[in-house]
């Protein structure tokens, strides 16, 4: 039945294939084979949990290496020193136990979420504080043999200067090397907060760097689509943790691109060195609610998206977006002017059949007010919060992961 409906899908929408551009023919035939029972991604094996960490700095013993890659993303690796030029700060794994093949090309992701917007700077107005983030860092390989920590023989492989993103993530070839190591020159972070502290993880990229999504939107997605906030912390889990739990094969790279008070306007603004800079597959773009509030007019929010939605395509990658702008029970401009948008995203569908449609979070959360905030805009903490991300995982299993 699955494969009847896939085929029968195909020849609805033939003639807008026919007319789409090269790069949306190819990511919806992708898509195509998966909904056939053909390919589908392969899965990326996280190899860094647990390793054996080290660091030049724990906070005094208060935050040692190992809380980077335990199985916790409600704690993290802390340096409380300021890192300097001659003083840096690091933390390294040992990785020689991995076996050679699932070490030889890799993705490593670093998460800093204690600042919680995932560029905070981007947004003037606004100033939002970096906290304990990496501001000038480097990532080096080492050929030593696992056991003690190298003191020499560091090669750098990735050298960022002036960081003012709260996460990043890097395809590697690491063949003939056994250590990895993030080093950090300098902080991004705030008086008070100039130390580092992040979670890191590194993943076997033998087979493609395809498991691997970043949500980028506004505060709802900044808000919701983090690791270590407190509703991750009771057990409820992120978004991998919610995949994994439906198959133990996949646990994705998740990168929370989420900053608050941005419209589609901002995304398609910087769309282009963001999807430039994403290794992976999946690109949830996930804007509208701002839109609504302030009045955008649905010709320009179309536009923006249609930028968006171009430059994910040209970079190899599929868009994921919602089928509709998160319900508010309290602002009566976002429920008017939702719906007008909505019918522009439909419209998007209809161009683009390469885009993943997501949750339709207007009838979810219409239905389930008590789950929103005082403000009747964000989902409330923990439960909305958790359930917005269980929608975008319930999603990606029905249509990424298989049921």
């Amino acid at each position: 039945m699955k494969k009847r409906a896939a085929v029968l899908l195909l020849f609805a929408i033939l003639p807008f294939i026919l007319n789409a551009g090269n790069t949306d023919k190819k990511s919806f035939l992708d898509r195509l084979k998966i909904l056939l029972g053909g390919p589908k991604i392969a899965p990326m094996e996280l190899i860094s949990r647990n390793v054996p960490a080290f660091t030049n700095d724990d906070c005094g013993g208060k935050a040692p290496a190992s809380m980077a890659n335990n199985a916790d993303y409600g704690d993290e690796w802390r340096a409380c020193a300021k890192p300097g030029g001659k003083k840096p700060v690091w933390l390294a794994y040992d990785l020689s136990k991995a076996p050679d093949e699932k070490r030889s090309d890799i993705l490593l992701v670093w998460y800093n979420e204690d600042t919680s917007p995932y560029e905070h700077g981007l947004i003037t107005a606004i100033k939002n504080p970096g906290y304990n983030n990496p501001g000038d860092f480097s990532i080096e390989l080492n050929m030593a043999p696992g056991g003690a920590v190298p003191d020499k023989g560091w090669l750098k492989y990735v050298s960022i200067g002036n960081n003012g993103d709260h996460s990043g993530q890097y395809r590697i070839r690491m063949k003939g090397c056994n250590w990895v190591r993030f080093t950090a020159y300098g902080s991004d972070g705030t008086k008070g907060n100039e130390g580092i502290a992040v979670n890191m993880d590194v993943y076997d990229a033998s087979k493609g760097a395809e498991d691997d999504w970043i949500f980028i939107g506004d505060s709802i997605t900044q808000m919701a689509m983090n690791h270590g906030y407190f509703e991750c912390k009771a057990g409820k889990g992120t978004f991998a943790e919610l995949i994994n739990k439906h198959n133990e094969k996949y646990f994705p790279v998740q990168e929370n691109g989420g900053t608050g008070y941005m419209t589609s306007a901002d995304g398609a603004k910087n769309i282009e060195r963001w999807a430039a800079s994403f290794p992976g597959r999946f690109v949830v773009l996930s804007y509208g609610t701002n839109d609504a509030w302030s009045g955008m007019a649905p010709a320009e929010f179309y536009g923006n998206y249609e930028k968006m939605v171009k430059t994910v395509l040209a970079a190899g990658k599929i868009p994921v977006i919602p089928r509709t702008i998160p319900w508010s029970s309290s602002q009566k401009q976002i429920q008017l002017n939702g719906a007008i948008l909505d019918r522009e995203i439909q419209r998007l569908f209809r161009a683009y059949p390469s885009i993943i449609k997501g949750p339709d979070f207007r009838k979810y959360f219409n239905e389930n007010p008590k789950l929103l905030s005082s403000d009747g805009v964000h989902p409330a903490g923990p439960d909305g919060l958790f359930m917005y991300r269980k929608l975008w995982a319930e999603s990606a299993i029905k249509q990424v992961y298989g049921r």
